[in-house]
């Protein structure tokens, strides 16, 4: 974990941060992102290790500088559900007092600027600009907890693997290729897949293997894909994917 930073090296650290130009960091001014990163210190997070319990208080605020972390909770059955993905630039935490009902982990290896909750609390009340961009990334989280539910409540889970292949290149890396379709290096694991699409990995794999006999994909190893054919992955898609 690192000391806070000067007004100076908070700005180069900023400047140089993955997140610099998404979420609510995207939205702010360099002069103040510089004020927040002052108050924050960096942490790192491993793959797979928890960040915040899930039915307990969390009294950190963080934001999002390199990885992915994963919001999950647990049915009484015991089975896991990923509720949603937090990428470069997005903040997560609890400011208004009470308990989360999601756990938060790494997907992968992950960098934060963490923050004491009174602390941000404070910046929120002296930054309008970082008022402004948590009120647009609350409506944003809004927006994906609605696609969400529509996806899994009005299609199939081959729809929606579909649907989670098309849209993850805005988040994961993703080379474009000049026939029109690109490789996709998917950060999910299968059963992390299976649990944000509500399905088992065994149909997972069958659903990805299903499409590459169809040509809209090329399996090339456990986590890259050649998509071939966007437009025939997108069928019937167009209510998730053009929002």
């Amino acid at each position: 974990m690192t000391a806070p930073l000067r007004n100076a090296e908070a700005i180069l650290h900023c400047a140089g941060c993955a997140g610099r130009n998404h979420g609510v960091c995207g939205s702010l001014s360099d002069r103040t992102l510089a004020r927040v990163a002052q108050r924050a210190r960096t942490i790192s997070v491993a793959a797979n290790d928890r960040l915040c319990e899930e039915d307990v208080s969390c009294h950190h605020i963080a934001l999002v500088q390199s990885g992915m972390l994963r919001m999950q909770s647990h049915s009484l059955a015991g089975r896991r559900k990923i509720t949603g993905l937090v990428v470069p630039g997005d903040s997560i935490g609890q400011i208004i007092r009470g308990t989360r009902d999601t756990a938060i982990e790494a997907v992968i290896d992950t960098k934060l600027c963490l923050f004491e909750a009174a602390n941000f609390a404070q910046l929120i009340e002296q930054e309008p600009e970082l008022r402004r961009a948590l009120c647009h990334q609350a409506e944003n989280w809004t927006e994906k907890a609605r696609r969400l539910s529509l996806l899994l409540g009005a299609y199939g889970p081959a729809s929606r693997l579909r649907a989670l292949l098309l849209l993850a290149p805005s988040i994961m890396p993703w080379k474009a290729l000049p026939d029109g379709g690109g490789v996709l290096t998917m950060l999910l694991p299968r059963q992390d897949i299976a649990d944000l699409i509500a399905t088992t990995q065994e149909t997972v794999s069958r659903s990805l293997h299903q499409f590459q006999k169809d040509g809209l994909i090329d399996i090339l190893n456990a986590r890259q894909f050649r998509l071939n054919d966007l437009e025939a992955l997108s069928e019937g898609l167009e209510e998730i994917l053009h929002q």
